[in-house]
């Protein structure tokens, strides 16, 4: 059974996750989760069937997506991610330019494998794009990669360090990505609450403190405290040192603390549905937050957007 009751950060076969929408909140409601927060990658494609499900299931729904952005190095935004909570999956503003977003995702998966196929592998693209009810990952990729090139890879980890990360040979920068500042805007003016998804598990080449720092200046209003801090490729520190220094720098930026498990369900993951997450108490200090944050604020999306092709 669940240790938490709420966990806000799941995916299903609409990004990277192994489970359908419907799946994946009857696994929730057998292990006792009754809030789940369903946060794909650059989509919201998976939303309107994981809330009926939740309906019949009796799970509470949290509507959320969570955007890889454009890199920013002066900012330490490097591979980050930012998670959107309590959207309006059907506003018109957010439809319109995820659409943008999903075809700058297809070009790019379309690059790398174009990319890993000039030197020399076998990656049959209808397959990459058969494994996701939406538009697939580099996860996708590389498990494809590992199937028709046996014995070259000992595991999906060994193709991200060699070819699909960040600085690897395969590396593909999309041709439209937001910007955490136009990312954090979006999400605002679509209703939700945007966060600044587990500081702790990036990439050793950046200060995440640092970067969290840039991103509350820039209007993100909340940060993933509880989180699986392991599943990450940091060296230093663990799950619970870096909850606590987490927690800490959220109460100096004032920033609404989320948490949750970042489930996807492969067969190696460590963590299953609430394994990490929020409390009753927490999770409705969350709510309250983004409630007063939507009263109390105004977007000048519009006004940007007129400003910056890139909304």
């Amino acid at each position: 059974m669940a240790q938490f009751s709420i966990d806000l950060h799941a995916h299903t076969t609409a990004s990277d996750g192994t489970h359908s929408p419907t799946g994946l909140v009857r696994r929730a409601a057998d292990r006792n989760v009754r809030v789940l927060g369903i946060a794909d990658h650059d989509t919201v494609g998976g939303l309107a069937e994981a809330m009926a499900a939740g309906k019949q299931a009796g799970v509470e729904i949290v509507p959320g997506v969570e955007f890889s952005l454009r890199h920013e190095y002066d900012k330490d935004f490097v591979g980050i991610h930012l998670l959107g909570y309590f959207i309006e999956p059907e506003s018109p503003v957010l439809v319109e330019v995820m659409e943008e977003v999903k075809q700058g995702r297809v070009d790019q998966k379309l690059k790398q494998i174009e990319k890993l196929t000039s030197f020399g592998f076998v990656v049959p693209v209808d397959e990459v794009f058969a494994r996701a009810s939406g538009v697939p990952g580099r996860p996708h990729i590389a498990a494809v990669l590992m199937e028709h090139n046996p014995g070259r890879f000992e595991n999906i980890q060994q193709i991200f360090d060699e070819y699909l990360g960040t600085h690897a040979k395969a590396h593909v920068g999309r041709s439209f990505a937001l910007t955490l500042a136009e990312a954090t805007e979006l999400i605002k003016q679509a209703g939700g609450l945007p966060v600044f998804a587990h500081p702790g598990a990036y990439d050793a080449d950046i200060d995440p403190i640092f970067a969290l720092r840039q991103a509350k200046a820039e209007g993100v209003e909340g940060v993933e405290v509880y989180y699986p801090y392991q599943k990450g490729h940091r060296p230093a520190g663990n799950t619970g040192s870096w909850i606590g220094r987490i927690e800490a720098v959220a109460r100096e930026l004032d920033l609404l603390p989320t948490g949750g498990t970042d489930f996807h369900g492969r067969d190696h993951d460590a963590v299953d549905l609430g394994d990490m997450g929020l409390t009753g108490k927490q999770y409705t200090r969350l709510v309250e937050g983004w409630q007063c944050l939507r009263e109390r604020g105004s977007s000048n999306f519009k006004e940007n957007k007129k400003q910056n092709p890139y909304i």
